[in-house]
């Protein structure tokens, strides 16, 4: 079974998933499209996937479901450790240390100050 990951392509979020990381990865998925405008990630399928109706969901090859968009990415590079880019560095080490610290400042970073912004233009200028 192939990983199925829940959400419209053009959401920000589901782009973190499948560019940042599925396809860094080279992981095969299938894109199960939601059309928001429908309302469909609020209907009782999907809440039963992500009980808040946001994407994306990931739905692993067997069965474990896993929301919100840095989770699946941090889930996704720990399963594929090792599997072409790697993305979190490893922290094993004093080098390795420095490295995943400079991650997680970033990763801190998009989060606190970047997501907001681009969020909110992306949806002013959208929807």
């Amino acid at each position: 079974m192939v990983l199925k990951l829940y959400g419209p392509y053009y959401s920000t979020c589901v782009q973190r998933v499948v560019v940042a990381t599925l396809k860094e990865k080279n992981v095969d998925f299938e894109l199960i499209p939601l059309d928001l405008f429908k309302g469909e990630h609020k209907q009782t399928a999907f809440l039963e996937k992500q009980p808040f109706g946001v994407v994306p969901v990931l739905e692993d090859d067997d069965g474990f479901l896993v929301y919100e968009s840095r989770a699946i990415c941090r889930y996704l590079e720990a399963k594929f450790k090792g599997h072409d880019t790697e993305l979190i560095p490893c922290g094993t080490c004093t080098e390795g240390l420095k490295k995943q610290a400079l991650f997680e400042q970033g990763a801190s970073i998009e989060t606190s100050y970047f997501d907001p912004q681009a969020s909110g233009l992306t949806f002013e200028l959208v929807f």
